[in-house]
């Protein structure tokens, strides 16, 4: 059996998704769909619009056959943890054979050159990296301004030369590029798969009919408070469960979230925010001094972020001191070969045989077992992280309709068939 995989936040699932998912089938020719999807929140610092087991949901009835999570303490970081934890679990299965990413350029074969480079990190790259990053700049503008001076100065070569600048700075092929070099790092024999997403601009907030990217979904939806505005935005059967969670529930309340970030940044000292992933030259202390003085998230947002600080990098720690989240937790990716749990959202009620084949060489959970029968230290900090987040994403939806049975759900035990 061949199985590709995806990984994705599906927040929400729009026409864009649904074209990857067929396109990836066809184009890898595998027998089956694996989607590794992100947990109630996600890379941006946020809380999902709906739960993760809403958002499988959603994915098995797109053609998805399985539906696995990525940990949240992975699921939440920069794009490099994001991609590696999930090449990384892809990695687990010996029936995953590919993995597809959408790509917002015509030549991939560029992106593998990117990739190969950065991943090789060549001491001439590093020392320019350095000097704009000591400029002011963020890592992703770091990045693009040391390659194009390496190009300028002839230190490196491209096939594509003058793809390059608008190549780093496109969201997806910043995130395939990680794909690529997680696939080199850990040695993998999974076959890269480029699809075109079909969709408007990642980040643009501009609604496009059937092309609106999952941005401007999220936003005409805050905005309107109302499912049926997004209505002709998703696929029916993402619009029907999407109308049913949020009828009963509602949205998370980003009002209430933010202030429980806010009573989270006052309550920690500056040796807290110290551990936390991504929090450097001295930002703790910036991030401790502004929270004193300010009662607003966004005020704080807008405070504490610099050229090199973006919003979408502060909110990622934010986020990561809310739930907990320290810096070695996140770093373990990098020292895994195998991740002591992978959890099973959902799968196709035939999919027996693909559940055997899947589940040989991984702990694949989907059953509540006791955490402190588990004698590796990850697995437990994984979980109660995992335990956090859950019980703050229930914290944000609506009070007045009883909140479906709790159990903190990586607390388990691996299937046997």
């Amino acid at each position: 059996m061949k199985i590709c995989a995806i990984i994705s936040e599906y927040n929400p699932f729009h026409y864009g998704h649904l074209k990857h998912i067929v396109d990836a089938k066809k184009q890898s020719g595998a027998d089956a769909v694996m989607i590794i999807l992100s947990g109630n929140f996600t890379q941006r610092g946020e809380p999902c619009i709906v739960n993760k087991y809403v958002r499988a949901r959603i994915a098995l009835e797109a053609g998805a056959d399985i539906v696995v999570q990525m940990p949240t303490a992975y699921a939440t970081s920069t794009a490099e943890i994001f991609a590696m934890a999930g090449v990384k679990i892809a990695n687990s299965f010996e029936n995953v054979t590919h993995l597809a990413f959408g790509v917002e350029t015509e030549h991939p074969e560029l992106l593998q050159e990117l990739a190969k480079f950065l991943a090789e990190e060549p001491k001439e790259y590093k020392t320019k990296l350095k000097k704009y990053l000591n400029a002011g700049n963020s890592l992703v503008v770091s990045r693009q301004k040391a390659i194009e001076e390496l190009i300028k100065n002839d230190e490196v070569s491209f096939s594509q030369i003058t793809e390059i600048g608008n190549i780093l700075k496109q969201p997806n092929n910043i995130l395939a590029i990680e794909y690529l070099k997680a696939l080199i790092k850990t040695n993998s024999k999974i076959i890269p798969v480029f699809t075109t997403r079909g969709e408007s601009e990642y980040n643009s907030e501009e609604v496009v009919g059937k092309n609106s990217s999952a941005t401007a979904i999220r936003a005409k939806l805050y905005k309107t408070g109302k499912v049926h505005s997004i209505k002709k935005l998703v696929p029916k059967f993402s619009y029907s469960l999407l109308k049913e969670e949020i009828k009963t529930f509602g949205l998370p309340d980003t009002t209430l979230f933010n202030d429980l970030c806010m009573y989270a940044l006052k309550m920690s000292s500056t040796d807290d925010l110290k551990k936390l992933f991504d929090v450097t030259e001295g930002l703790e202390n910036r991030f401790h001094e502004v929270s004193k003085n300010t009662k607003d998230l966004n005020e704080f947002l807008l405070q504490v972020k610099t050229k090199r600080y973006t919003f979408t990098r502060i909110k990622r720690i934010v986020l990561g001191n809310l739930l907990k989240i320290n810096a070695k937790t996140v770093q373990s990716i990098y020292d895994l070969d195998i991740l002591p749990f992978i959890k099973v959202l959902a799968f196709k009620n035939d999919s027996e045989e693909l559940l055997k084949s899947v589940s040989a060489n991984t702990n694949l959970i989907i059953r509540v077992n006791n955490v402190d029968n588990q004698p590796n230290n990850l697995y437990k900090e994984l979980a109660n992280i995992e335990d956090r987040a859950n019980q703050i994403y229930y914290m944000l939806l609506r009070k007045n309709n009883s909140i479906p049975e709790y159990t903190p759900d990586l607390l388990t035990k691996s299937i046997k068939l």
